[in-house]
């Protein structure tokens, strides 16, 4: 017999949609996890997305933030990065695009879509992998490493 969850008033109404419509179950963390996605466009650790919560008034685990971000991400709701050093990072932009990471601040922004001769540069690097080794590529991703502005003023 099904257990209807009642989702209690005062959450991100975004957020329970998104988790209704991909299927997920309502819990406090996830949609506390969410709700601080959606409230603009974040590259975060698991650790600082853990302290900002709690800093907010949230009570859970850091286990239960890795938990539910595997959760999120599987879902196609946020995106994980590889950020300086190899750290994963969470995005809360899932549209295609990729990233500059500062190699001294560690900084990371959004690069928007680029495109070669019309085609999305994530389509167009699929095809051309694809059609080079016989593989199927599930999506591209990629980033470049740099500097940011304020790392070459500071460097100047």
């Amino acid at each position: 017999m099904a257990v209807d969850v009642v989702e209690p008033s005062g959450w991100n109404p975004r957020a329970l949609a998104l988790l209704r419509e991909s299927g997920l179950r309502f819990s406090r963390p996830r949609a506390a996890i969410l709700g601080f996605f959606l409230a603009g466009d974040q590259h975060v650790s698991a650790e600082s997305l853990h302290r900002s919560l709690l800093d907010g008034g949230a009570s859970l685990s850091l286990s239960t933030v890795y938990l539910n971000l595997s959760v999120l991400c599987d879902a196609g709701l946020i995106r994980e990065l590889k950020g300086l050093e190899g750290v994963s990072l969470y995005d809360s932009n899932v549209a295609p695009h990729g990233h500059m990471v500062c190699t001294v601040t560690g900084e990371v922004v959004d690069v928007p879509e680029l495109e070669v001769a019309g085609i999305p540069l994530g389509r167009f690097l699929k095809e051309v992998v694809e059609t080079a080794t016989g593989w199927q590529v599930a999506e591209p991703t990629f980033s470049f490493e740099g500097l940011s502005p304020q790392a070459l003023s500071k460097k100047r």
